[in-house]
């Protein structure tokens, strides 16, 4: 990922983002590498443009729970 150098993202906000890409992925039986984990990292640094930085509320807006 280069979220950080192209999007002024720290690594503390990087660090997050890791951390709620890969519990998604994990919820949802996904391979990160695959189809479905790069569909997840696109909802997932959309919901984080609109402003959403609760690592909770990410992960139970991309897993609907």
């Amino acid at each position: 990922m280069v979220w950080s150098r192209d999007f002024g993202i720290d690594e503390t906000e990087l660090s997050m983002l890791r951390r709620v890409y890969i519990s998604v992925c994990c919820v949802m039986e996904l391979e990160p590498q695959s189809e479905g984990g790069a569909e997840v990292g696109k909802m997932l640094f959309h919901l984080y443009q609109q402003g959403v930085r609760d690592e909770l509320a990410l992960i139970r807006m991309l897993t609907d729970r």
